[in-house]
């Protein structure tokens, strides 16, 4: 995860890990749309500079569905992945995906409200019905591991999400390690509002299986290993 300094309001970020680094998409002509991710090799993916609010269509007379944030539940830089880019007459617009209930929500935002784009070939996957986890570099993958997700009264909802945080967890239940993600499960009370984490576990004896309240768990091993491999933007297919 890189460095994150928040100074006067400016948010620099560096990112260090392998597989991501900063990009520049070309400019869209007007009316002209430029593929920002495809989610699975090529993905981009950025912090907000400003709480400007996210509109239905590239336009400040659309319906508003949300507000850029600056910062996740648990008070980590909020990260955004980039969809598309399109230009407006003088006006350059970004479509992202929303963190937040309900999941799936998309919107646009200006492109002058988001700081400088990071670019990263990696993707994870989870397939709730193999109880696994996979890692992709570039569409080639490079790390599997066994997984719990959540029973079947509270399952790990599915859809594409990314990687929202990544920290040491001081709780012997989530492991050594935790990932935060853009997922959110069925309950609402849960600490963060039911955010779905990715982490280790106390009870590896339960991985494989369905035996949690929505997010992902690994073995202690598996989530130290993911630890220097994963970064903060990386796209999250829960299958």
């Amino acid at each position: 995860m890189g460095r994150i300094f928040i100074v006067a309001g400016v948010v620099a970020l560096f990112a260090t890990l392998p597989g991501v680094a900063t990009a520049a998409p070309s400019p869209a002509a007007a009316g002209a749309d430029v593929v920002l991710s495809n989610e699975t090799t090529s993905s981009t993916w950025t912090v907000a500079d400003y709480a400007d609010p996210i509109h239905a269509q590239p336009s400040n007379s659309s319906r508003r569905v949300g507000r850029l944030q600056f910062q996740t539940p648990d008070g980590f830089l909020q990260s955004y992945i980039l969809l598309r880019q399109r230009g407006t007459g003088s006006n350059m617009w970004i479509e992202l995906r929303i963190p937040g209930r309900p999941n799936g929500r998309i919107g646009w935002v200006p492109r002058k409200a988001l700081d400088t784009f990071n670019h990263t070939n990696m993707q994870v996957v989870v397939n709730r019905a193999a109880r696994k986890l996979t890692l992709f570099r570039a569409g080639h993958a490079i790390f599997s591991a066994p997984v719990g997700v959540g029973k079947p009264s509270t399952p790990t909802p599915a859809g594409h999400f990314w990687i929202t945080e990544s920290f040491a967890s001081n709780n012997a239940a989530y492991g050594p390690w935790a990932f935060g993600t853009s997922d959110y499960s069925a309950l609402t009370d849960w600490v963060g509002g039911g955010i779905v984490g990715l982490h280790g576990t106390n009870e590896p004896a339960l991985v494989p299986g369905d035996p949690s309240h929505g997010c992902i768990r690994l073995h202690n091993s598996d989530i130290l290993r993911l630890k220097s491999m994963l970064s903060v933007g990386t796209p999250l297919l829960v299958q």
